[in-house]
């Protein structure tokens, strides 16, 4: 039991890192030559500033992806609940509210 323990917590502590997992690139943005009259340095910019843009594009796009994913899942887990004390609790008999105070307290 004592050695089972340890794997048990190692999975739940790796499952919610599993889930966020950071994009695998980071975007860097160029640097603008100090020489603007170099004909090759600056293209290496504009190329740079291309390839900035898109990956920042993608960093937004894998974003809100993933925020529309936490969102489903945020209403899926209400809903669970919801069909639970529909199905599964008598309420107000069971759980009125306010809550009434009872002789005991």
């Amino acid at each position: 039991m004592k050695a089972l323990f340890p794997l048990v917590l190692s999975l739940l502590l790796i499952a919610p890192v599993m889930a966020h997992e950071p994009m695998q690139h980071v975007c860097v943005a160029p640097q603008r030559p100090v020489d603007d009259q170099d004909d090759l340095l600056w293209r290496r910019f504009k190329t740079g500033i291309d390839e900035f843009r898109d990956c920042i594009s993608a960093k937004m796009e894998w974003q809100n992806e993933a925020a529309a994913e936490h969102t489903r899942a945020a209403r899926q887990a209400v809903g669970l609940w919801n069909d639970f004390v529909r199905t599964s609790l008598n309420v107000p008999a069971d759980f009125p509210w306010p809550p009434q105070k009872s002789a005991g307290r």
